[in-house]
């Protein structure tokens, strides 16, 4: 059996280069999972398959091009019919995160219809838990802390896939991509210095630290795209299909 990862959305938050936010597809017999739903994420999984066949949803951390697509899904999903239920899981205040931010865009529908599908939300930890048919687990690394940042590691099909999610080094990434067989790895600068984000050289420079496999770079930044020819670690593109 096979694993597909689609990258619905490679960009940083400010779409740069007219990337879509961050949203991931895995896909295997069984099991549908959405790795974030950025603010601009429902357009490129409407493109890609019909958002009825996704089970559930992981979110990294609360920045807006990581979890602010989640109300304009919960909602379209209403108003298409869905039957089958939803779940999503991440950080502490995600759901009310979530419902603060449906209430603000759509009064009228947050906090005043029953969401007859069911939708539910989990805190997401160390301690894998059943997502979408995956085991998920969740593990904090450095980024803003009022998004209460963390990694992603995904175990669907006998494959683990790893997700750094927004973070800036540290070897809190080193857990997080450990024995992973891709890990999907945030380079949102090329080699400018950022408090929050990674560049591609210091990634190169801590390689050797990753025990884990393949790695393909997403959340590409203006710096980054400008680099692009320069990056022998492969580099996501919005729409790209890779098969496990």
């Amino acid at each position: 059996m096979s694993v597909r990862v689609r990258f619905l959305g490679t960009g940083n938050a400010f779409a740069d280069g007219g990337r879509s936010h961050a949203c991931i597809h895995l896909e295997a017999p069984g099991a549908s999972l959405l790795l974030d739903c950025g603010g601009s994420s429902l357009p490129a999984i409407k493109r890609a398959m019909d958002p009825a066949t996704i089970q559930a949803i992981a979110i990294s951390h609360l920045h807006g091009d990581h979890f602010g697509g989640v109300p304009y899904l919960v909602m379209e999903q209403f108003f298409a019919g869905r039957t089958t239920p939803l779940a999503i899981g991440g950080p502490r205040e995600l759901e009310q995160r979530a419902t603060r931010a449906g209430a603000a865009l759509y009064q009228d529908f947050f906090g005043k219809t029953a969401i007859e599908y069911g939708l539910s939300f989990v805190t997401l930890g160390e301690t894998p838990v059943s997502l979408g048919g995956a085991e998920v687990s969740a593990h904090p690394v450095q980024h803003v802390a009022e998004s209460d940042p963390h990694g992603l590691r995904v175990k669907i099909e006998g494959t683990l896939v790893a997700y750094s999610g927004d973070a800036r080094w540290s070897d809190e990434l080193i857990t997080v991509a450990k024995g992973a067989d891709l890990f999907i790895c945030e380079s949102t600068n090329f080699s400018k210095a950022d408090r929050a984000h990674l560049s591609y050289t210091e990634l190169i420079a801590n390689r050797a630290k990753l025990d884990c496999g393949r790695i393909i770079l997403t959340h590409l930044g203006a710096d980054a795209q400008a680099h692009l020819a320069e990056m022998e670690l492969e580099r996501a593109e919005d729409g790209m299909l890779v098969t496990l």
